[in-house]
């Protein structure tokens, strides 16, 4: 005859090993829902904003101001693109851009500054700063514009100096020269 205690071990047994099953099962599907693995073969492309690896400050020298109610332009352009003399484009910026124009000039002269960026004057925001040296700077701050990938871009600005006609009697004006650094600082959007 079969002995009760052992047959009621032997259920309890059976029991617990069918409840660790159902719970293997059961963990193995519910981690199954968060993992995942997937492979690939194809090589990434990846964008390039940059267009030339030689950026650099653009430096212009004004020198020939005379005092005048009429302003002395000075013209650049920003693109996000580089086109051959012809019109053919032959780099274009891959990524959407942002960029802060600086310009940074000497004290020399009391001129006074105005920007345009496509017609358009801007407000900008300009500081008065000392070097390590104990030289006076005007910081002109534009605040930043984006340029959008797929389309060919370009900013054209206009920095216009006027050197007030009240100091055309001035004589410790003379022979000195007014000297505008120009900055842009570049970055991919993502």
């Amino acid at each position: 005859m079969l002995d009760k205690k052992k047959l009621k071990k032997s259920i309890i047994i059976l029991f617990l090993i069918a409840i660790i099953i159902i719970a293997i099962i059961f963990i193995r599907n519910t981690l199954s829902r968060y993992e995942t693995v997937a492979t690939s073969e194809k090589d990434v492309d990846v964008a390039f904003w940059m267009l030339h690896d030689d950026f650099q400050s653009a430096n212009i020298i004004i020198e020939d101001i005379y005092p005048s109610n009429n302003s002395f332009d000075y013209s650049f352009s920003v693109s996000n693109f580089e086109a051959e003399e012809d019109g053919t484009i032959n780099r274009r910026a891959e990524t959407d851009l942002e960029y802060e124009l600086t310009v940074t000039t000497t004290t020399n002269l009391p001129l006074e500054y105005v920007i345009e960026k496509n017609g358009e004057i801007l407000s900008t925001e300009q500081n008065i700063t000392t070097d390590e040296d104990g030289t006076y700077y005007r910081e002109i701050l534009i605040e930043p514009s984006q340029m959008v990938q797929g389309e060919d871009l370009t900013d054209n600005y206009v920095i216009k100096v006027t050197f007030p006609k009240e100091n055309d009697t001035n004589a410790e004006y003379s022979d000195l020269i007014e000297y505008i650094k120009l900055d842009i600082n570049a970055r991919q959007i993502i």
